[in-house]
């Protein structure tokens, strides 16, 4: 079963992020949106591309941690 879940600000080494998106029973991460907090304000990231794709893998530890804690 999938549970949606929006992230209105998590901090992490990576950076300041706004998520939102949906997470399974077994811990699957299936990000629908990703921003990024730059100098202007919030900024969307093209969640396919390629460098996107890998910073979503490395985010994936953090967002399961604040998802279960």
């Amino acid at each position: 079963m999938k549970q949606s879940f929006e992230i209105s600000r998590i901090h992490t080494p990576l950076g300041i992020f706004r998520v939102s998106g949906e997470v399974s029973d077994r811990n699957d991460l299936a990000i629908s949106q990703l921003e990024i907090m730059g100098t202007d304000g919030w900024l969307f990231l093209d969640i396919q591309s390629k460098k996107v794709v890998n910073l979503i893998k490395q985010l994936e530890p953090h967002l399961l941690a604040h998802l279960q804690g």
